[in-house]
């Protein structure tokens, strides 16, 4: 008997502390304080419930217990119907099932709450080692993205620096030059010579020759005639370069390095030249000013015919863009 009613008292003690009627929050507090297990249980969900993410993870626990307790009160019920009013064995493998899943199921909480803390340590912990390995190798590009090859170059024609975008660079600065105006076999080709040559003779065939290079219009900037021009070789740390003639600005998807006047060499004279962008704002060499007649620039201008007027326009000089991408 004492057996049988030390089960009785047990059911009905796990059954008023897991019923959904002890659980709700809703209950006047009178009645939560009456029983002083029921109490602790509720001032521990108000703390977990603080905790917006833990939630449904504790609805979870709860409707778990109350499958247990299910479970629970029919395994007593069977225990009570095979044994009767007989004392019951405490070597009994039922019995011993029995305290397992009350145990389990007191203590499900608890784990559940260890668990959550545990992801949460590991999950910050291997954000922070992720975030870490990025900003290494953030730096790491940054420190090295200035030796990286690739890209393309470019010449700036009239000043001696570069447009401080699109990671572009100066490679070096120096004099325009190329062949003289009046010589037939005379390169078309205009360079960029630098300002600190090497030489490793005193003497040549003198056959070739190479010419600074001079404005011959206003056109191409404020009192430019007879000016000597700088240039600057520009690197473009990715992509690729291209000079559009006839405009200030460039397609979409590409970056404008600078925009300039399209300037040649004189249409009478015997040497061939080639078109060239002559940035929008020219510099001019310093003391340059002597008319040597070397290479020399002059604006370029349209002239109607085979080249369609409109757009073109006879007689009006044209643009010119030098773009990157």
């Amino acid at each position: 008997m004492k057996m049988k009613s030390f089960v009785l008292v047990l059911c009905i003690l796990f059954s008023g502390v897991f019923s959904k009627n002890a659980l709700k929050r809703n209950e006047p507090e009178k009645n939560q304080k009456s029983n002083p297990l029921i109490w602790l249980i509720l001032q521990q969900n108000e703390q977990l419930h603080a905790l917006r993410a833990r939630l449904v993870k504790l609805r979870d626990i709860a409707h778990e217990s109350q499958k247990d307790m299910i479970s629970l009160k029919r395994d007593m019920v069977a225990l009570k119907s095979r044994f009767g009013n007989f004392a019951i064995d405490r070597n009994d493998k039922s019995l011993d099932e029995i305290n397992s899943k009350v145990i389990a199921v007191a203590n499900k909480k608890k784990i559940d709450n260890l668990t959550t803390q545990l992801e949460k340590f590991h999950n910050g912990k291997l954000e922070k080692q992720i975030k870490q390995q990025v900003l290494s190798q953030m730096e790491r590009f940054n420190s090295y993205k200035g030796n990286l090859g690739g890209g393309d170059t470019y010449v700036r024609w009239g000043r001696t620096t570069c447009p401080a975008k699109n990671g572009t660079t100066l490679v070096y600065a120096g004099h325009a030059g190329g062949g003289h105006y009046t010589h037939v076999g005379a390169p078309a080709e205009p360079v960029c010579l630098p300002t600190n040559p090497n030489f490793l003779k005193t003497s040549g065939s003198n056959n070739a020759y190479i010419y600074g290079m001079e404005y011959e219009s206003d056109t191409l900037g404020t009192k430019a005639i007879n000016n000597d021009v700088p240039c600057s070789v520009c690197h473009v740390q990715f992509g690729t370069t291209i000079m559009i003639p006839g405009k200030t600005t460039c397609n979409k998807g590409w970056t404008l390095e600078y925009a300039g006047n399209l300037a040649a060499g004189g249409a009478g004279q015997a040497a061939a030249s080639t078109y060239l962008c002559i940035d929008m704002t020219p510099d001019y060499i310093h003391h340059g000013s002597a008319d040597y007649n070397g290479k020399l620039l002059y604006d370029v201008v349209g002239q109607c015919g085979s080249l369609p007027c409109p757009p073109y326009r006879e007689g009006y000089p044209l643009t010119c863009a030098v773009c990157s991408k």
